[in-house]
């Protein structure tokens, strides 16, 4: 299949479920398509209380109107332990935001990826435990050698957005493209129109 952009407009997931589980392998983003809200923010906020203080979490709230994605999520970890709790926490609050349509069908595929903007250390233990995927395609942070705190900073290629998207999705995958891609913005037309099936 050819990997330049779809320009048309993609199918609801609904369509996507009528058959029956005869998608093999899926890559499906989670904000907004897994989840019901397409926002992170409140997760970044609860991670920066429970990792950091109230006062961490003040000062999110406060700097939310200056800052972009890659600063507030990445400074929201800083300090935050590998073994800390914190993704275990997180993951109760996202258990209760699933979204019921996209899920049953992400459920019956064999081999599941989620490509996310969001940390994978914030998101990997709720994606592979309550979501049942095989794999978390995320943005990376830095880990200090020494302390092994999260240094707040983003390892590259970035924050996992657009094309760096697609570029994971062939990287896990190959030539074998996905059998069906989930997303639910623009900016995941780019992976999405690489899958052999794709659904909004």
């Amino acid at each position: 299949m050819s990997q330049e952009k779809k320009s048309h407009s993609f199918p609801p997931i609904t369509e996507c479920g009528a058959g029956g589980g005869e998608h093999g392998s899926i890559a499906a983003d989670l904000d907004g398509t897994l989840l019901l809200s397409r926002s992170s923010f409140p997760y970044f906020m609860l991670v920066a209380v429970e990792a950091g203080s109230l006062f961490r979490g003040l000062i999110l709230l406060l700097s939310l109107p200056i800052v972009i994605f890659p600063i507030y999520s990445s400074r929201s970890l800083w300090g935050h332990r590998s073994s800390s709790s914190s993704p275990l926490l997180v993951s109760k609050f996202y258990a209760a935001d699933v979204r019921k349509d996209s899920f049953e069908v992400f459920d019956k595929c064999k081999r599941k990826v989620v490509v996310t903007a969001n940390p994978t250390v914030m998101v990997e233990a709720f994606v592979k435990d309550y979501l049942g995927a095989d794999k978390v395609l995320g943005t990376e942070i830095a880990v200090s050698p020494r302390t092994k705190r999260a240094t707040g900073f983003v390892k590259k290629p970035g924050v996992l957005v657009g094309d760096l998207k697609r570029l994971a999705i062939l990287k896990e995958f190959g030539d074998e493209s996905p059998d069906l891609g989930l997303g639910d913005r623009t900016s995941d037309h780019d992976f999405m129109s690489i899958c052999k099936v794709f659904a909004l």
